[in-house]
């Protein structure tokens, strides 16, 4: 029996019935894209058919799936419509990304070429939507685009990764591909860029299968002519700029509380391992990492008559408390007459030593002036 016009039932009839039509015509649209389900797909199922039509291609290539896509873009609002403006937004910066990556030809700047800053130059190497960026904005604070889809990265990010005393240069690469390195419209730039690099973090994604990634991801470094090395005393044993000195992040450990670091270790047995998200207790951990591939520890200075917080620096390998002043400022070396150290290298917490003193990864020192 037909509700009367105008009660609250009549309306929940005419807007259920509006709905069904809008379902109908959508499911059209839907199976126009190929799709043979007889109800519409979630805006998930949404993301990852586009998601998976988009991974490898070049930025003109996903320019024109993307815009086949929001030609004909569902018309409900909520996820939909957020999709549509993030889609629209990626598809102006891969626009931006288009021209700069054609002006290189014509002189213009090009974007991979970064000059090095710091102890060194750390590159950041993944496969596309490993979590780079994400890694990259944790070690350097640096704002850049971090998306839950491929390619997000078509230029370097660069920012410092400091630890008080000394820094580290970080660049965040865009994404090596899972096949052929040459299809790429900016392969010659990354190939320049980890070649240019002093040291290399490599990406892995925890959700993913580890040792297919890390087999990728040789392959390509081979491809451009590099290797990493995971052990710093098989790197500093090799002489050719072509063998890099290499640290391990794993990322999204978040997304799932079950996922660990260890399987990762077990197949890099040699490698220091990270997993991401890094807290700030794990950063000192990593700048003492990529020390070791420079033949550097890292020590902590703490001013005697201030309250400020103790300065770490990284110092070679063997350096004296009298190094130590040297790397803090030429005056202080100057006027040092001995040290306190609190660490391995001395006998007892707080011990009285000559500047020739010899210091030892991870020790405290107090450089005494009087």
């Amino acid at each position: 029996m037909a509700a009367p016009k105008g009660t609250d039932e009549h309306r929940k009839r005419l807007r259920a019935a509006l709905l069904r039509r809008r379902w109908r015509s959508y499911a059209k649209r839907l199976r126009s894209w190929g799709d043979d389900e007889p109800m519409p797909i979630s805006h998930k199922d949404l993301w990852r058919k586009i998601k998976r039509e988009t991974k490898g291609k070049t930025p003109s290539e996903e320019i024109a799936i993307l815009a086949r896509y929001l030609s004909d873009w569902p018309e409900f609002k909520g996820p939909y419509q957020e999709m549509r403006k993030k889609y629209e937004r990626r598809i102006e910066e891969l626009k931006k990304v288009e021209h700069v990556l054609s002006s290189g030809a014509r002189g213009h700047v090009d974007p991979f070429s970064v000059r090095k800053r710091g102890l060194a130059e750390v590159a950041l190497v993944g496969l596309p939507n490993s979590g780079k960026t994400s890694v990259f904005h944790t070690l350097t604070g640096a704002e850049a685009e971090i998306a839950d889809y491929p390619y997000t990265t078509l230029k370097p990010n660069v920012g410092m990764f400091s630890l008080g005393g000394f820094e580290f240069e970080i660049v965040d690469l865009p994404a090596v591909p899972d096949g052929p390195i040459d299809t790429l419209s900016y392969a010659t730039g990354l190939k320049e860029a980890v070649l240019n690099a002093n040291l290399l973090g490599l990406v892995l994604d925890a959700t993913g299968d580890a040792g297919l990634q890390l087999a990728v991801i040789g392959d390509r470094l081979g491809e451009i002519g590099a290797t990493a090395e995971f052990s710093a005393d098989v790197a500093a044993g090799e002489p050719s700029p072509s063998v890099k000195g290499a640290i391990v992040f794993v990322t999204k450990l978040d997304l799932d509380g079950e996922r660990e670091v260890e399987p990762v270790r077990t197949l890099l047995p040699r490698a220091r391992v990270f997993g991401h998200p890094l807290d700030r207790s794990q950063l000192r951990g990593v700048g003492e990492a990529l020390c070791l591939f420079l033949d550097r520890i890292v020590v902590v200075a703490r001013d005697p008559d201030s309250r400020d917080e103790p300065m770490a620096f990284a110092v070679r390998t063997g350096s004296t408390v009298h190094d130590l002043a040297r790397e803090i400022h030429g005056d202080l070396a100057g006027h040092a007459k001995r040290g306190k150290v609190w660490g391995t290298s001395a006998k007892f917490p707080g011990q009285e030593v000559g500047l020739e003193h010899e210091l030892a990864p991870g020790d405290t020192v107090e450089i005494l002036t009087r």
